[in-house]
């Protein structure tokens, strides 16, 4: 894995020349045909997609965390074949060699550790943006998931920010005046705390103590004695990760949707502690019984008390289903700008609109065939970047925003359909009575 700023921006100019090209080559390859040229239809090529998570795969850190986040996408965007392949960023990524592996675990463990095992396998079987995973067994003892930490990674995570950040203030993604400087800061920070293990052992146990009394959900357990701060020892739990291709009947699908939704309210609300990574690849579901096992816990943040009273007042006035007051609302609140013209003020109305008529014409919200998600493409990309807040938002709110999100598209991959107006109506009233 590349580490050095000269190394990286190398492969990140090398991609951006190699879709500039190939985006040009498509386009120019229509227009002889005979085709209208289509930019974004060019853009967002298999071959580009491909380019993409092969360079994202190499350079892990930062780059990576984005990538994984694209790919929680159910098909809105990318095709079928193109998400299969965006698909890979999950979990999947070029791994250490067999010597560099040893030379960190010597450093962390001392020298002559591997007699303290049975067995040590040296391919991981999960690689994931800042660290990869490996299968062991103690001897006498459990087997173990070993999560080892790339080297370099915090100055990997920052060569990452600067690179981003380079792009995204001379692009025109951004509308004016928007404080990017504040978001690449929290963010950064939020990067940089996934990189101490230490800390994630503690959110792990943290999370063990929360669900004494969940039936479905489990964590793994840390084993100290082997973990530090670029290591995390765990015991090995068996399961699949999480896809729209698991062979779940549609009960169990939409148990699984009431369950994290369970959990994510408790999270806001009793634990006031949330793991904000959607990644796909952090859940496993055991295959005896309807288990869920959540595996990783860098991205973990506090819930202050103004963003639960926030998150408390969202929803009581989502329950209203009446336009006029969630968009007051949101103007109180500074999500939406002050001054709007008539595209956006109508964009904003039908997508307030169009959750309202579906939540309140069926039981069940049916996920897959909501039309919320058909609002949601590019051809407005200009219009939503016209109602991206002004206010800074806090870190703790947006980092949950950045799961709700990612367990959306999920919902919407497996073709759920849940009560989820009786669920947030219950869970409100539970609120209110504590």
């Amino acid at each position: 894995m590349p580490s050095s700023l000269f190394e990286r921006n190398l492969k990140t100019t090398n991609l951006l020349v190699r879709i500039g090209l190939q985006t040009s080559g498509d386009m120019i390859s229509d227009i002889f045909r005979g085709k209208t040229a289509d930019f974004n239809k060019s853009l967002l090529s298999k071959k580009n997609i491909f380019s993409t998570v092969e360079t994202l795969k190499q350079l892990r850190g930062a780059a990576m965390k984005f990538g994984q986040l694209v790919s929680i996408d159910s098909q809105i965007i990318f095709t079928p074949e193109i998400s299969k392949i965006v698909g890979q960023l999950r979990s999947s990524g070029y791994s250490m060699p067999p010597n560099q592996i040893k030379k960190i675990l010597d450093k962390n463990w001392g020298k002559g550790w591997l007699k303290n095992f049975e067995s040590f396998q040296v391919h991981p079987f999960a690689a994931a943006s800042i660290g990869q995973v490996h299968r062991a067994k103690l001897k006498n003892g459990p087997e173990l998931a070993i999560k080892i930490q790339f080297p370099n990674i915090r100055e990997t995570i920052k060569n990452d920010m600067r690179t981003l950040r380079f792009l995204l203030n001379r692009s025109s993604l951004l509308p004016k005046g928007f404080n990017a400087d504040y978001y690449f800061e929290i963010c950064e920070e939020q990067l940089l705390a996934e990189s101490e293990y230490t800390v994630e052992a503690e959110n792990i146990k943290k999370y063990s103590n929360f669900f004494k009394d969940y039936e479905h959900l489990k964590v793994p357990t840390v084993v100290s004695e082997y973990s530090t701060d670029q290591i995390l020892s765990m015991s090995y739990e068996e399961g699949s990760e999480f896809s729209f291709e698991n062979s779940l009947s549609k009960s169990d699908r939409n148990r699984l949707v009431e369950v994290l939704i369970q959990l994510l309210l408790d999270e806001i609300f009793i634990f006031q502690f949330v793991q904000t990574d959607p990644n796909l690849a952090n859940f496993l579901l055991k295959s005896e019984g309807f288990e869920i096992v959540l595996l990783d816990f860098g991205s973990c943040t506090n819930v202050t008390s103004e963003t639960k009273n926030l998150y408390a007042d969202l929803l009581d006035v989502g329950l209203t289903l009446d336009r006029k007051k969630i968009k007051n609302f949101l103007f109180q609140k500074g999500f939406l700008p002050d001054e709007m013209d008539m595209a956006t003020n109508n964009l904003i109305n039908q997508l307030i609109d169009t959750a309202i008529d579906e939540l309140a014409r069926n039981d069940n919200f049916d996920f897959a065939s909501s039309k919320i998600f058909e609002l949601i493409e590019l051809e407005q990309l200009k219009e939503f970047q016209k109602i991206i807040p002004q206010t800074l938002l806090s870190a703790d709110f947006v980092f949950i925003q950045r799961k709700i999100l990612g367990f959306l598209l999920f919902f919407k991959s497996i073709e759920a359909k849940v009560p989820i107006l009786k669920i947030l109506e219950k869970y409100s009233l539970t609120i209110q009575n504590k």
